[in-house]
């Protein structure tokens, strides 16, 4: 057998190092396709409120650069027949938006969207305003409560009712707020009054966390403002019941405010969307999970126009404490 000198053994492993160590700092071309920027336009209109269309380019998913808003575009709606309505104008403000001027919405109809931008394909969309289902009542209950009695915490339980009309299959968003007077942060609202929507002006605050009931239908939490979407698929013209479970803070010597349910019936190309959407975000970091594809209904480009019909409706705080 023919044994090797231990310096000659260490030669061998310095020789190695050297070429690894060349090898390493030696750069390393990656093959990776710049693609060119898609238009991305994003609408979510209900009746009672004008048409919004916002107007983007697609950003690389590396980059972290602000959004690029396009501003020359041509942005028309159209009657499902194919009348002109309207054409927007822009309304430049710190996040840019093409706005309608002389019509809004209307449930059971369908609109279709057009947008010229320069040197691109014209991009099209259509979608429909969903009839709106009625919240029959809400139902609060306290479960457990924690803390001093000048600010106590109650977690309680939320029982949503309304019924779901038979046929075709419908979609729902679901939210939960806590509304009261003298809240000063939340989303600003015209008001509610069941489907009408006015009363005075109030701010509404997403009730977080929200639980959802094992008893409840497979629902997506929602991204934005942690309600729910979820089908009809298992109670099709049924009276439907939904629970959920969330923490209420408020100051028990002013003892005021409401829990507020938003039930939005809306269209299958919104519900594709925000679920998508809302599992994307959910999922984004967590790296072993399965990237998911956001869906998309605009054609020539990427993103949503789609259509809800809303109907609020409230329990006042006060009576179930």
């Amino acid at each position: 057998m023919i044994k090797s000198h231990p310096l000659n053994r260490i030669i061998l492993l310095l020789t190695f190092g050297v070429f690894f160590a060349t090898s390493c700092e030696e750069p390393v071309d990656l093959d990776i396709a710049i693609q060119e920027p898609q238009i991305v336009v994003t609408s979510n209109f209900a009746p009672g409120e004008p048409f919004k269309v916002t107007v983007t380019k697609s950003k690389n998913l590396l980059t972290s650069e602000a959004d690029e808003f396009v501003n020359n575009a041509v942005v028309r709606i159209f009657s499902s027949q194919g009348k002109e309505l309207d054409k927007l104008p822009l309304n430049n403000f710190h996040t840019p938006f093409y706005e309608s001027k002389r019509i809004v919405p209307e449930s059971g109809k369908a609109y279709r969207l057009q947008v010229e931008v320069p040197g691109k394909a014209t991009i099209l969309a259509e979608d429909i305003v969903p009839l709106p289902v009625a919240l029959t009542a809400i139902e609060m209950d306290t479960i457990e409560i924690f803390g001093e009695a000048a600010a106590q915490i109650y977690k309680v339980s939320i029982a949503v009712h309304f019924t779901d009309p038979i046929g075709a299959q419908d979609y729902y968003h679901l939210s939960l707020f806590n509304h009261s007077e003298d809240s000063e942060e939340g989303t600003p609202m015209d008001g509610y009054n069941g489907s009408t929507g006015r009363t005075g002006a109030s701010v509404l605050t997403p009730l977080m966390p929200l639980e959802s009931d094992k008893n409840n239908p497979a629902v997506t939490f929602h991204f934005e403002d942690g309600g729910v979407l979820f089908t009809d698929e298992d109670f099709d013209g049924q009276k439907a019941t939904l629970t959920f479970y969330s923490l209420l803070s408020f100051n028990n010597e002013a003892h005021q405010g409401k829990v507020v349910g938003e039930l939005r019936t809306v269209s299958k190309d919104y519900y594709l969307y925000h679920t998508s959407l809302s599992r994307q975000i959910a999922n984004k970091d967590r790296p072993f999970v399965e990237p998911i594809s956001v869906y998309s209904n605009i054609e020539n480009g990427l993103g949503i126009f789609s259509g809800y019909a809303l109907y609020r409706d409230s329990v006042s705080i006060t009576s179930s404490f």
